[in-house]
């Protein structure tokens, strides 16, 4: 996080839960210098276009001063009519600055390769910037965080608008409740889906399950996310 100034129990709550909320970004926070933090999760969905298998995988280092590099790959199975299998990845530094004690805001580049998962329409390599704000609050005793992003993703002739926002409790020692929402349209495609989600920390480690759903009315897609997390 940034410049230390959240507390130590902020910043468990939000190295520990912000994982969760697939497909999230790095948020409005960085890293510390020299922490390195392994995000993963898989995803089971079923809808309009058959089933869906999607995995996640991603690395963040801080490198100090609010700056943070990361990478992550993305790969998809959709089971339907036809077979559609994609694999991609995203290349990407993030500055983030200190707004008070508690809030962040953050801005990222990043470059992209690989299959797109936005669709087969959107190929070849790209890039995306994206902006984001947040915040941690305390509710009863018990720490919190709200995080917003905006980002425009651009590949060829391909391009989306992508809206996020989520926020964390942890309602328990060591669990966390999350829930997201995010929309992503551009280039005649519109989708908008909501996410809440569970987790437990084990000291470096944590685990997740949460339930991901199309909330758009565009199409149906529904199902299971499983998710791990270390930081070292």
């Amino acid at each position: 996080m940034v410049g230390g100034r959240l507390g130590g129990r902020s910043i468990l709550l939000l190295t520990g839960t912000a994982w969760l909320a697939q497909p999230a970004e790095a948020g409005a926070w960085a890293i510390g210098q020299g922490v390195q933090q392994w995000l993963a999760s898989v995803s089971h969905e079923t809808g309009d276009f058959g089933e869906a298998w999607r995995g996640d995988d991603s690395i963040e280092f801080g490198l100090g001063d609010g700056w943070t590099v990361n990478a992550k790959v993305e790969t998809e199975i959709r089971i339907g009519d036809l077979y559609d299998d994609r694999s991609g990845f995203r290349l990407g530094v993030l500055k983030a600055f200190a707004l008070t004690d508690r809030a962040s805001f953050a801005v990222q580049a990043s470059a992209l390769g690989g299959e797109a998962m936005d669709g087969p329409e959107c190929a070849g390599e790209g890039y995306e910037l994206r902006a984001a704000v947040g915040t941690s609050f305390s509710l009863f005793g018990r720490e919190g965080y709200v995080n917003t992003e905006a980002a425009h993703r651009s590949r060829g002739s391909c391009d989306r608008q992508v809206v996020e926002i989520a926020t964390g409790l942890e309602f328990a020692t060591d669990w966390n409740l999350t829930l997201k929402a995010w929309q992503e349209q551009g280039s005649g495609a519109r989708s908008a889906k909501a996410e809440a989600g569970i987790s437990r920390d084990f000291g470096m480690f944590g685990v997740g399950v949460g339930w991901r759903e199309e909330i758009s009315g565009e199409f149906e897609e529904k199902g299971w996310v499983v998710s791990a997390q270390a930081s070292f």
